[in-house]
């Protein structure tokens, strides 16, 4: 089989996860990087000896050599870097959210459906293996039909006011930041277990810090800025959301995400109520999966390659009683996608299970929701 040349943009934090775990899979091949910041390209393409290194990513687009491209900027250059790719004929793998708004991921929906793109977005939480699972026992029936929902991702990396992030900007990260960086994955989370859809929101969006010291310097995520080296910024977006959330069968639910929590790393949960059994899952404890019942005891269900259902077993890599991690989710995703790939290239059926741009369409427009639902003060429809 022919090996898969892939080129990826934006070298900050989360391209270095998505090259660490590129190079664990076989078949595939990163021949170029590309970073408005020369320096931190060049570091990266040393890390894993890249041969190729750009500065701006219409000339890794351009590169023949390049097959798929990994769009790893920042938000506000999500649409142009992935419709370019598209347009030039390359498969792409974009991080979240996929654009600034519905408008443009609706837009990028269409284009790839047009050029026939294979197209994956990184919401990896939904492949720790037994989220998976419980995705599986709900597809089977397990859980029954859907009631009530809830759950929080929290973190702490903006406590302070001196802690700075593009993510705080609207020109970069869009009319969100919170309910657009932790909400989607959340979100997704709840879609994937209980195969329904979103369809009203209710929102309030809040700003807990509502000035802090930004870099002048500038600043890369999960950064802050040093004593003297600041200056003092207005913020508008979110670092705290909650949510009140209607599915399609008309369970509901709520939801809490906040980036000022102390002491919260990434506290990330979720539980699900159905008319059998409820499920619930801790990013503390990933490796478990809590189903509770009304008539025997409850149970803890571990990870297995062995007592999984048939179809989950696979992401399971580790002997049971291993616990597996975010790298491995992520390696999880990445490894479906390039099977899918591969089976494409070869002329070979396959379908497509991963989160793709319409995922991506879809919690845009979950966002674009809350977002409106925090201005009005009432509930708004998630347009499809």
């Amino acid at each position: 089989m022919k090996t898969i040349k892939i080129g990826l943009i934006g070298t900050g934090y989360i391209g270095m996860v998505h090259l660490e775990m590129l190079r664990r899979l076989d078949g595939v091949e990163v021949v170029a990087v590309a970073d408005t910041n020369r320096d931190l390209a060049r570091r990266a393409a040393d890390k894993f000896r890249i041969p190729k290194v750009y500065v701006q990513a219409g000339e890794l687009i351009g590169d023949a050599e390049v097959e798929v491209v990994h769009n790893c900027a920042p938000n506000h250059v999500h649409f142009e870097i992935s419709a370019a790719a598209v347009r030039a004929g390359k498969e792409v793998l974009s991080e979240k959210p996929l654009a600034l708004n519905s408008r443009e991921s609706e837009e990028l929906v269409k284009l790839a459906e047009k050029h026939g793109t294979l197209t994956a977005i990184d919401f990896c939480y939904r492949y720790y293996p037994v989220v998976q699972e419980a995705a599986a026992r709900a597809r089977r029936g397990d859980l029954g039909e859907v009631r009530a929902f809830m759950g929080h991702f929290l973190q702490d990396w903006l406590f302070y006011e001196t802690d700075y992030s593009w993510r705080l900007d609207p020109a970069v990260a869009g009319a969100a930041n919170v309910v657009a960086d932790l909400g989607s994955h959340w979100c997704d989370l709840v879609q994937f277990v209980t195969g329904r859809k979103i369809v009203e929101v209710m929102a309030e969006l809040h700003t807990c810090l509502p000035k802090r010291r930004k870099p002048k310097g500038g600043v890369l995520s999960f950064g802050a800025g040093e004593a003297g080296d600041t200056e003092e910024v207005d913020i508008r977006l979110d670092d705290y959301a909650s949510l009140f959330l209607r599915l399609d069968n008309g369970a509901r639910g709520s939801f809490t995400t906040c980036q000022a929590a102390a002491g919260r790393k990434v506290d990330l949960e979720f539980q699900v109520f159905g008319s059998k059994e409820s499920y619930a899952w801790s990013h503390v404890h990933p490796n478990a999966l809590w189903i509770g019942h009304r008539e025997k005891g409850n149970e803890t269900f571990y990870e297995s390659s062995v007592l999984q259902a048939p179809e989950t077993r696979k992401y399971a890599t580790l002997p049971t009683g291993h616990p597996m991690g975010y790298h491995d989710a992520v390696h999880n995703l990445f490894r479906d996608y390039y099977e899918a790939l591969a089976a494409k290239r070869a002329g070979k059926p396959f379908v497509a299970t991963f989160p793709g741009f319409r995922t991506g369409h879809e919690m845009m427009c979950v966002i674009d929701a809350a977002v409106e639902s925090n201005k009005s003060g009432v509930w708004v429809k998630v347009r499809s």
